[in-house]
């Protein structure tokens, strides 16, 4: 059984994740521990922040094993406090999102599709956060991957939470148009679902 979450275990996991001399396996351990502990109980609200903080760090890591245990983490964050106090994702959406948005464009799969689960719980707490990033950064980025990830959250959006897509008409007028076939195609087929 998983041990509540501490505050030792999360300064821990910031010190090692600073640590240029400590083992991937080490940190990657230090991860999947919290992880854990965060599928098994409430986070406590000191620890909110710093666990934000911790996991973003390993997500942006350069060792793919890591990314995997901090990404998946985050998303188990993500979810835990989206039924235990929403107000969190609010408040560390903005730092949360880019890091999401990258994600949505990475070469694999995997980590698409969380970001698109993560994007999915942030939305349902901070909507117009969520909203600014999905047309401002992912759709009008240069990440092809990105884009159409971006385009296939907002068609799920919409069906499923009946999400208003008229902001987004602009931007999918100009990926229909885009240089990278892919996004054409998919730019055409979310346009044409999006108006059925």
């Amino acid at each position: 059984m998983a041990e509540r979450l501490e505050e030792k275990q999360v300064t821990d996991l910031q010190a090692i994740l600073q640590r240029t001399d400590a083992s991937l396996d080490a940190k990657v351990q230090q991860v999947t521990a919290i992880k854990s502990g965060i599928k098994q109980h409430n986070v406590p609200d000191n620890l909110v922040a710093p666990l934000f903080d911790a996991l973003r760090t390993a997500s942006s890591s350069q060792h793919a094993a890591l990314v995997n245990a901090g990404f998946t983490s985050l998303n188990h964050l993500l979810t835990r406090l989206s039924r235990q106090e929403p107000k969190y994702l609010v408040k560390e959406a903005a730092r949360t999102l880019p890091l999401i948005i990258d994600k949505m464009g990475d070469q694999k799969e995997k980590f698409r599709s969380l970001a698109v689960q993560a994007l999915t719980t942030v939305y349902l707490a901070a909507p117009v956060d969520a909203e600014r990033f999905v047309r401002n950064t992912a759709m009008a980025g240069k990440n092809p991957r990105a884009k159409e990830t971006s385009m296939q959250w907002l068609l799920q959006m919409h069906l499923e939470n009946g999400l208003q897509f008229r902001a987004y008409v602009p931007v999918l007028m100009e990926l229909l148009e885009d240089a990278d076939g892919m996004v054409r195609d998919v730019a055409k087929t979310t346009v044409i679902e999006l108006f059925r």
